[in-house]
């Protein structure tokens, strides 16, 4: 991405609405019902990058694959780590191994952007918008803009807050005319698409994705309807915001600020609500302990001399200057960085949701979870980074940002979670091959007192033309296994009606086999033919 500016036609501000979402195949549509969708058809399927590439290339309104051009940004491309560089530039055709694959849409660069906030007209100029795609089932929607029009700092405050807007935060008696006076836009247009979303419904029953939102991603690839078959179902990864990264030219607030040996910015008021998005009205701590703390963590203060200040929130990354020298930064390698954060950060969701579906089974399988952490270890190797670059500016805006989103903490709570399931799994297994024992051991118990009998009284060690001693013998055998086997039944099913049936139908068994084998060694008479 990038941006211009010349002396006529100055560049006030650029505002970057980065939409992290997370996307799967639904073949036959599905009903929300607690994780139904998601245990009945397997990652593979849902998450199918093949399919998705084609669709995206052939729509009317088309997305173009764009391998990264390395003479073109090759301060860019230096900027980073070897590992770095695979995970965010697409340096050939298109690859289903990639670990993420980058599009531009057609058609929109130089047309208008605008905003109705509060009855005012904001008109911005759509830069670019792009859509990187990652193996790990998320994607996230770019929409660069420049303002070249509002100069206001209360004008730039407005357009990151209301701008980055992706359905209502909360209505009134069902409708947004409260809403629409604290912080969403009275409509969002894009006439060249002929897109326009002012956020009312005949009822609020769900949450929804714009219409601006849903409209440049394209409706007939992607859906947040889950009853739309053969559509990629979309979900926020967030909430009702866009991520913001903004850069504004002030020279009035950045003289303010600027110190050598003073820290007044972490007291002002216009820095705190341009770092943690809030619009013109009041800030939204009105603690100046808090606020200095908060700011504080989030500021970026390398190049205050210079009155160059950067700020880090969980949904923001703004920077402030008097004149432009970080503006192409952040449309580039800060914007490749964040974009890495991003995906980080939702495919962490992704996975942590992926587990609570395979966990709500009665009984894990093994396979499921087995490709998933697969997966996993994909994502983990090839795309959470601690460190993307050798620059020491950029390692300490990296490390501010993985704190400020609480990466490191949440992939050590993701791992705990597999862990946990892992173990689980182990148990089940585990429970059932001693099932499977124990039914080896009832086998047993019930076969092998009247099998042991039997094969004792076929074996001829008993005189049975000797009947006195060899009944006695027989039926104290007779009696000694049937009371092993009632005792063997009651103790394994603690049931004494059970461990009786079973003595009775034993003694049957074995005396009509007593029988059987009385009579075979009996003698019987034998014809004696004599020959010539």
């Amino acid at each position: 991405m990038s941006t211009s500016s010349d002396d006529k036609n100055p560049l006030y501000s650029s505002h970057i609405f980065m939409f992290p979402f997370r996307f799967d195949w639904n073949e036959n549509g599905f009903q929300r019902n607690e994780y139904a969708f998601y245990k009945d058809e397997s990652v593979q399927k849902r998450v199918s990058l093949d399919q998705l590439h084609e669709k995206l290339t052939t729509q009317k309104q088309k997305w173009n694959y764009k391998p990264f051009n390395v003479e073109e940004n090759y301060n860019e491309y230096a900027y980073f780590y070897d590992y770095a560089r695979d995970a965010i530039y697409n340096r050939g055709a298109y690859s289903k191994d990639a670990i993420s694959n980058y599009y531009d849409k057609d058609g929109l660069k130089g047309e208008r952007f605008e905003l109705n906030i509060k009855g005012k007209e904001y008109t911005l100029t759509i830069a670019g918008v792009t859509l990187r795609v990652f193996s790990t089932g998320v994607a996230i929607l770019s929409l660069e803009l420049e303002n070249r029009e509002h100069h206001e700092f209360s004008d730039i405050l407005r357009i990151n807050d209301f701008g980055r807007r992706i359905y209502p935060q909360f209505v009134v008696d069902g409708k947004v005319e409260v809403t629409k006076e604290a912080f969403l836009a009275q409509s969002i247009k894009i006439p060249a698409l002929k897109i326009e979303e002012n956020f009312e419904r005949d009822v609020y029953n769900e949450t929804f994705i714009g219409r601006h939102i849903m409209g440049l991603l394209d409706e007939d690839v992607f859906t947040q309807n889950e009853k739309k078959e053969k559509h990629y179902y979309v979900q926020p990864s967030i909430d009702d915001r866009m991520f913001v990264v903004s850069w504004c030219r002030n020279k009035l607030l950045s003289s303010t600020l600027r110190s050598k040996n003073s820290s007044d910015y972490l007291s002002n008021d216009k820095w705190y609500k341009y770092v943690f998005v809030d619009n013109d009205g009041d800030a939204n701590v009105q603690n100046d302990a808090m606020k200095e703390k908060l700011l504080k963590d989030a500021t970026y203060d390398r190049w205050s001399g210079y009155g160059t200040f950067f700020g880090f929130s969980r949904y923001s990354f703004v920077a402030l200057e008097e004149g432009d020298f970080v503006k192409s930064h952040m449309s580039s390698m800060y914007f490749q960085m964040i974009t890495l954060l991003l995906a980080t950060r939702t495919s962490i969701l992704r996975f942590s949701d992926e587990i609570a579906a395979l966990a709500s089974d009665e009984q894990i399988e093994s396979e499921k979870l087995t490709k998933l952490y697969q997966r996993y270890l994909t994502f983990y190797n090839r795309l959470y980074f601690k460190e993307v670059t050798h620059q020491d500016q950029g390692i300490e805006l990296y490390d501010m940002a993985l704190k400020q989103m609480k990466i490191v903490e949440h992939i050590e709570k993701l791992d705990g979670k597999f862990t946990k399931l892992f173990e689980f799994a182990k148990m089940q297994s585990d429970d059932k091959q001693s099932e499977s024992m124990d039914k080896l051991s009832l086998l047993g118990a019930i076969f092998l007192p009247p099998s042991l009998m039997v094969g004792i009284l076929s074996i001829g060690i008993f005189d049975y033309n000797n009947t006195d001693n060899a009944n006695f013998m027989v039926f104290f055998a007779i009696f000694a296994s049937v009371a092993l086997g009632i005792l063997s039944i009651k103790k394994m099913f603690q049931n004494r009606a059970m461990a009786w049936l079973y003595g009775v139908l034993f003694a049957v068994v074995v005396f009509f086999s007593y029988g059987n084998i009385d009579s075979s060694h009996h003698d019987k008479p034998v014809e004696v033919k004599v020959i010539d």
